[in-house]
């Protein structure tokens, strides 16, 4: 009896050694199953993001997000500039993401805090804005005292800065909500503090000014550049460089110039995010190290320079 029991045990535990490692090798590995379900939801290269964008920002934000793409192909960033108002896009979940010029104006500010939501502000470029005059205008500099007067409403004739008189026709970009409150925040600290004339586009304001002696208009710096490419209005028209508070030499709006912080109407590109986003969050990192390249190449200036490493053999 002993020895049939015996041998049955034998037979169960033998058995068992040959089906036990059969069933783990046929076993997909719990490992495997986790990274697959890992991997299957957003992740920081991979899924959809909507980011709402400055519309004078579109041509840059359309080049960091082709690459972006072309670098990770799961990843799928459609840029919309079709508001005048991207963060309030953001805000409302309309958008993961939003890349303005300038800090947020005070309503932002105030809707953002209003709601609660975990919010994070990543400098990621620099930019400026540019005085563009008629090239028949004798003025030859500004200081940022005279652009308060002249923008303020209180200095009205071009004799006070010139060799000429003429009515002084401040000028802005009507479409351009960005960048006139980027403009008075760093004339007066405050925003909506403009007393300028609104044309309805760049292309009104650039013929305002083209056609008009006494206008005085204010663009961005990627504007400036790609009308100095256009050849349309070289003949025509021409940038005035500024004085700061601290006075010193005039300068000239420049890449450089503006990354050096030497030139005085400068500002910074914000990209603002939801930290819980992963996409959004892999797309701000990209912004801070590869992009900055191609912000160079979008006529701004990088936010930071990334630090080149020299292999000497």
């Amino acid at each position: 009896m002993n020895h049939r029991f015996r041998n049955v045990v034998i037979i169960l535990i033998l058995a068992a050694g040959i089906l036990v490692p059969l069933w783990l090798w046929m076993r997909p590995p719990a490992s495997e199953q986790q990274v697959s379900s890992a991997v299957s939801g957003p992740t920081p290269i991979s899924g959809s993001l909507i980011v709402a964008v400055d519309h004078t920002l579109m041509p840059v934000a359309t080049l960091q997000s082709r690459a972006f793409s072309d670098q990770y192909g799961q990843a799928s960033i459609s840029i919309e500039g079709s508001s005048s108002r991207p963060v309030l896009q953001f805000l409302r979940r309309e958008a993961g993401a939003a890349l303005i010029q300038g800090a947020l104006s005070a309503e932002e500010d105030s809707v953002m805090t209003s709601l609660k939501r975990p919010v994070k502000q990543q400098s990621v470029a620099r930019n400026a804005l540019v005085l563009v005059v008629n090239k028949a205008n004798p003025v030859r500099t500004f200081s940022l005292e005279q652009l308060r007067q002249i923008f303020s409403g209180k200095m009205l004739d071009w004799k006070a800065v010139s060799s000429v008189s003429g009515p002084i026709v401040p000028c802005v970009n009507g479409s351009d909500l960005r960048s006139r409150l980027v403009l008075s925040s760093l004339l007066f600290g405050k925003q909506d503090e403009l007393k300028a004339s609104a044309e309805p586009g760049l292309s009104e304001l650039l013929e305002r000014v083209s056609s008009d002696r006494n206008a005085l208009a204010v663009i961005t710096m990627p504007a400036w550049a790609e009308t100095l490419r256009s050849g349309r209005y070289g003949q025509s028209l021409r940038a005035v460089p500024l004085i700061g508070d601290d006075g010193g030499a005039p300068v000239s709006a420049s890449p450089a110039t503006v990354y050096r912080g030497e030139y005085p109407l400068s500002t910074v590109i914000l990209y603002l995010y939801d930290p819980y986003n992963p996409l959004a969050t892999g797309f701000g990192a990209w912004l801070a190290k590869e992009g900055q390249k191609l912000f160079e190449r979008g006529d701004m200036a990088p936010y930071q320079q990334l630090v080149r490493t020299i292999i000497i053999k």
